[in-house]
């Protein structure tokens, strides 16, 4: 879990300081001296979001290494520290990147984001060990994945009951209708493997026809989200899910999905299919395409790229293959997609898709933190720490 947690604050220093293009300048030091007595808090809504979600993964996994401390309350107080520390340190560095405006109040969201995540990470962990299973993996991965896929739905998660945001979000569906087949065979795979993956979370013992209803759910909330919008193409592959959804819990329901899955990133990656004969640049600065442009839209891709890969990863593992292995197959699509992506125009071939598979395989490798414990066994749990 410490290795975790140190690359968590390595992905969130490499974000905050790219593109590494460091200058000195006469007025360094006083912009330094500004930027400590300046504790102004960004007021655009895209600053505020990704500032706290910058952090977020930080606080829980934080919280989770620090359960799992012989000192649970001091490494907690500890791992806090530090995480401030580096949200300050990073504005500091960024004096020296004129790409960059440095802002403490950047640092200020920062920790309430780290403090956000400290808090679900708390929950977490209660809720893991009250099923009778200690915060790892049994539990840990599959209701991330579940998660990851509803903030993707609901993103930027700041809800709203103003009713013209919800007119906005529905328009699309009415006004300007498109239908794309590889868009809406791409979510029916998303939804159906995060049925698939529901089945290995408290949610197999609901009945199949109430995780139908919650994906519903989940869909008809998104107008109530700021600046969320509803498509055709997505409710169209949802209604696929649910068709498919009696097969979540079919013996080879992983095996299907991890097929769904490879092909839809396969569809998605070349589309629209009109390929050139001379091939494009390769970018080999990991995230350089991320780092870059709009960075909510950034983010959103982001969000669902770690749930897809995340997904195959699992899905993977759950159909027989070793953690190693899920992983280099998983890497080595995503480079076969980036290098056809050479042909495809308007595609940026890059390394960062299967660098981020390969972390978030790390990741759930290093988030097995102690065996299963059963509740009632009679037996001294034993655990074995990262």
């Amino acid at each position: 879990m410490r290795a975790l947690l140190l690359l968590v604050a390595f992905l969130i220093s490499y974000g905050s300081l790219y593109p590494f293009e460091f200058a000195a300048h006469e007025g360094s030091m006083a912009e330094l001296l500004g930027l400590l007595a300046d504790l102004d808090i960004p007021t655009t809504r895209g600053d505020i979001v990704g500032n706290i979600l910058l952090f977020l993964p930080y606080g829980i996994v934080g919280q989770l290494a620090a359960q799992h401390s012989p000192r649970p309350a001091y490494s907690g107080w500890a791992i806090a520290l530090l995480g401030i520390l580096l949200a300050v340190a990073l504005q500091v560095a960024q004096v020296w990147l004129p790409a960059r405006v440095p802002a403490i109040g950047d640092a200020i969201l920062n920790t309430v984001g780290l403090a956000i995540g400290f808090a679900l990470g708390a929950l977490a962990g209660k809720r893991l060990l009250s099923l009778g299973l200690s915060a790892d993996a049994a539990m840990l991965v599959p209701l991330t994945l579940l998660l990851l896929w509803l903030a993707y739905r609901w993103f930027p998660l700041v809800p709203t009951l103003d009713l013209q945001n919800v007119r906005n979000a529905v328009k699309p569906v009415f006004l300007s209708p498109q239908v794309d087949p590889t868009r809406i065979f791409h979510t029916a795979v998303a939804w159906f493997a995060w049925f698939v993956i529901a089945g290995a979370t408290p949610l197999r013992r609901w009945p199949l026809w109430l995780l139908g209803a919650a994906a519903l759910a989940v869909t008809a909330l998104q107008p109530f989200f700021v600046g969320n919008r509803l498509a055709l193409n997505n409710l169209a592959g949802l209604g696929v899910a649910l068709l498919a959804l009696p097969l979540a819990r079919r013996p080879h329901a992983a095996a299907l999905a991890c097929a769904g899955l490879f092909l839809a990133l396969l569809l998605s990656g070349i589309a629209p299919y009109d390929f050139v004969s001379t091939p494009g640049r390769f970018e080999w600065l990991p995230f350089n395409g991320f780092l870059e442009g709009n960075m909510a839209r950034n983010t959103l891709n982001l969000i669902e790229k770690c749930y897809l890969y995340g997904a195959l990863l699992y899905l993977l593992q759950q159909n027989g293959s070793r953690p190693g292995a899920a992983a280099f197959t998983a890497a080595l699509w995503l480079a076969v997609i980036e290098f056809l992506q050479l042909w495809v125009p308007g595609r940026t071939a890059e390394i960062t898709d299967p660098l981020l598979a390969l972390c978030l395989a790390f990741a759930f490798a290093r988030s097995r933190v102690a065996v299963p414990v059963r509740r009632g066994s009679g037996s001294t749990p034993r655990r074995r720490i990262a």
